[in-house]
């Protein structure tokens, strides 16, 4: 029997901690690139859940790096950022191996005398015929194309990543700050599976408000503003419910005008004293607008049944890692009781017509379209 994105889902625990507990051998390749090449920076190049997984790890990189970690849409990054780069590690991201614009990416950098690295989730892709390193971060199969544990597993591989390099450069990271760093990411992944569970706590208990065909709005900053985006997107390609991410000041200032009682909005808190008083006083204003209002948060001022809850929390930087598995979750809820993944008839034939290929091979994922 196939595998389902609930599958990935419950699954992803496990290849968290198994990218952890091999920190230091799966992230070796890239550090020892960056130091002999001695680059003085981080540039990360990838499209859709692969962009949205560097997202989560971003604010976790600068913050263990101290250094601006730039991310950049492939396409963007050929026409109008690739000549900006300096002195900085390039490196393409992709799961399949096969997104065409990342391997356009990885094409521009080489034609411009770059080395070129590329972090994949599968050995067989054609990344491996163009760059120079490329790397598997360790996701192991899956294979529905709406990708669950590939967002995860990248993004804690990146925060790997980021320790091993702090190490290797001698950026306060001894040994038993090391040690800690590598138990606080376990600490993080062990509340993966109690925000499976309160998603389908949550969605039994107001089922309607999920799947009713008003907008879906999420909003975060900092570490989960990739966490909204991710969530978005997921929501977005297999309930076909529209889903927006924004940062949430900003929504405040334009895009809060279309929204209608009907719609749904989740917030995700990022635990920290900075933003997160903020974020749950929009939260409580937003109950102006709609009666659907939730948050992922463990604020006291929010009842139970409109809450996202964990036993512990973790600073913010690491919360993605647990966090997303929420969102993830209730986008397969929403779209086994909508759906069932299948989109309206033109998205059909534009897929069909495949004018605007996005993957260098076909049949990499299961047709949960009906395509």
């Amino acid at each position: 029997m196939e595998k389902t994105m609930l599958d990935y889902i419950r699954e992803t625990p496990d290849v968290l901690n198994e990218i952890i507990d091999n920190s230091s051998v799966y992230a070796k390749e890239l550090v020892d690139h960056y130091v002999k090449e001695g680059y003085e920076g981080i540039c990360l190049i990838a499209s859709g859940s692969s962009n949205n997984g560097c997202l989560c790890a971003r604010s976790f990189m600068q913050h263990i790096l101290d250094m601006e970690i730039d991310i950049h849409a492939p396409f963007t990054f050929i026409h109008h950022e690739i000549d900006h780069i300096h002195n900085k590690m390039c490196i393409a991201v992709s799961q399949s191996g096969c997104s065409t614009n990342t391997l356009d990416a990885l094409r521009a950098l080489k034609e411009k005398g770059h080395k070129t690295c590329c972090l994949v989730g599968r050995d067989d892709c054609d990344a491996k015929q163009i760059a120079d390193l490329t790397v598997n971060w360790h996701v192991g199969e899956e294979t529905v194309g709406f990708v669950t544990k590939g967002v995860a597993s990248l993004a804690c591989f990146l925060m790997c990543f980021s320790i091993e390099l702090a190490k290797a450069l001698g950026k306060n990271m001894e040994e038993v700050r090391y040690q800690k760093m590598i138990c606080k990411l376990k600490e993080a992944v062990d509340l993966h599976p109690e925000m499976v569970e309160e998603a389908f706590r949550i969605f039994g208990l107001h089922k309607e408000d999920f799947i009713s065909r008003g907008k879906v709005i999420l909003l975060s900053s900092g570490p989960n503003y990739g966490t909204a985006c991710e969530a978005a997107l997921k929501i977005a390609e297999t309930s076909c419910i529209v889903a927006q991410a924004f940062e949430a000041e900003e929504f405040l200032h334009g895009p809060l005008y279309p929204s209608v009682p009907e719609d749904l909005f989740l917030i995700i808190d990022n635990n920290d004293d900075a933003s997160s008083a903020r974020m749950i006083d929009i939260a409580h204003a937003l109950k102006d607008v709609s009666g659907k209002v939730y948050v992922i948060s463990n604020d006291p001022s929010f009842d139970d049944d409109h809450a996202f809850r964990t036993t512990k929390e973790t600073c913010m930087y690491r919360s993605p890692l647990y966090k997303l598995a929420c969102l993830q979750t209730l986008a397969y809820l929403m779209t086994m009781e909508t759906n069932h993944y299948e989109p309206h008839e033109a998205i059909k034939n534009f897929k069909k017509a495949n004018k605007v290929s996005s993957k260098s091979r076909a049949n990499l994922y299961q047709n949960l379209q009906n395509l």
